[in-house]
């Protein structure tokens, strides 16, 4: 329930449960996967591509941990990790491992 868990599902999370009933396989470029952030030296990106502000990890933090009116980005990756296994769905730019 949103209004308990504080969070609303992002439009990435629709995109996926669409392309899942619709296509055969979905092949995601430039995702970063649930443990991205907190890999020693990875790279900084703006979290918008065309405007400047925080970057990408420390949106993704603020949203997982956000009281309210929050994204839980962090969350849906391990979800969508977890969906890779059942349907044909690569990762790349960078690579998933999906065991």
């Amino acid at each position: 329930h949103r209004v308990q868990s504080g969070s609303y599902l992002s439009t990435g999370w629709f995109t996926f449960i669409l392309a899942m009933d619709a296509c055969y396989g979905i092949h995601v470029y430039g995702m970063i996967n649930d443990t991205y952030c907190k890999t020693e030296g990875y790279r900084k990106v703006p979290y918008h591509y065309y405007e400047q502000g925080r970057d990408e990890c420390d949106e993704y933090f603020l949203h997982e941990h956000a009281p309210y009116g929050g994204h839980r980005f962090i969350t849906e990756k391990k979800v969508f990790a977890k969906w890779a296994k059942k349907h044909r769905i690569i990762f790349t730019h960078p690579n998933w491992t999906v065991s």
